[in-house]
């Protein structure tokens, strides 16, 4: 989260009487970060006495502990289920990888296309979908085209972003498509924005055969629920 959402946080929950070390806990920042961006807010004498009160509460610090304790085990058990989730899937057939990407190319792959296509911005995903390709299709990366999405405000970073795709996907400059850039002004704020890689099109070169056969497989799909 963005240090400047987190300030306001901290400001409002100190307004609302909080005290420092709770504030600190609650957002995940150190005690003497919380102290400075509260350092100005004057606390009501009613919310003073609180604080006193809380100070001297055996108990208080004891629900500090207990919800201390229900996040650790929510992330234990988060983190266990993950594990489980690896273990389930095990490592795939060649039966199972192909019904995998069928699947995913059902939700997002290009269809009414005169050629095979897909987009993505999650770069597990994209490299997914090409092995899906390779090992699946027998398509080999030499025939795709690529093409990157960018918010406007990443004109300049254009041939940087485009590097990045290249590095991760093993494949060359020259397969790159002139990016289309969007005119969206962004009402999220994102903590790393040095993250962001656009949105990424693939293109399978001279592939009308092969969408038709797609448009088969996903048919074979919807027919397993009648």
């Amino acid at each position: 989260m963005a240090k400047s959402i987190l300030k306001l946080q901290a400001r409002k929950l100190r307004s609302e009487g909080l005290g420092i070390k709770t504030i600190a806990y609650q957002l995940q920042v150190s005690s003497s970060t919380a102290s400075l961006w509260c350092r100005d807010i004057r606390l009501t004498p009613e919310q003073i006495t609180e604080l006193e009160r809380r100070s001297h509460d055996p108990h208080y610090g004891r629900r500090l502990a207990h919800v201390y304790k229900q996040q650790q085990e929510r992330k234990e058990k988060i983190l266990t289920l993950n594990l489980k989730g690896i273990k389930d899937i095990g490592n795939l057939t060649t039966k199972e990888l192909f019904a995998a990407g069928v699947s995913l190319y059902w939700a997002e792959g290009f269809k009414k296309d005169s050629q095979a296509g897909f987009a993505n911005s999650d770069p597990s995903m994209i490299k997914f979908f090409i092995f899906w390709l390779e090992k699946c299709c027998k398509i080999p990366k030499q025939r795709l085209k690529f093409r990157l999405g960018l918010n406007e405000q990443y004109k300049d970073q254009a041939l940087e972003i485009q590097d990045y795709w290249v590095q991760l996907l093993e494949i060359k400059a020259d397969q790159f498509q002139k990016p289309y850039f969007q005119k969206v002004t962004w009402k999220k704020i994102y903590e790393n924005p040095n993250n962001y890689h656009g949105v990424l099109r693939i293109r399978v070169s001279k592939s009308t055969e092969l969408l038709r056969t797609i448009h088969g497989w996903i048919e074979g799909l919807r027919k397993q629920v009648g």
